[in-house]
């Protein structure tokens, strides 16, 4: 649908056009590869992982991406 697209296209036009903004970060979950996908089109790149840091049920956890673009 390009909801999520257009959307993060619009942060980043919003955060270029922020004279003080020079980076943009963010964070998804490890198996969330669509999403993880779209970040590496629009120029993000992994900075980190937050290891099992959401947990999502008994003995269940999810690591986080953090990932990084400059503006």
């Amino acid at each position: 649908m390009g909801v999520g697209r257009a959307l993060l296209q619009s942060l980043l036009d919003w955060a270029e056009a922020s004279q003080p903004i020079e980076k943009v970060g963010l964070a998804v979950f490890s198996d969330n590869l669509p999403a993880i996908g779209l970040y590496k089109m629009f120029g993000f790149i992994e900075e980190g992982r937050q290891l099992k840091h959401i947990k999502m049920g008994p003995n269940e956890y999810q690591d986080l991406i953090l990932m990084y673009r400059f503006v």
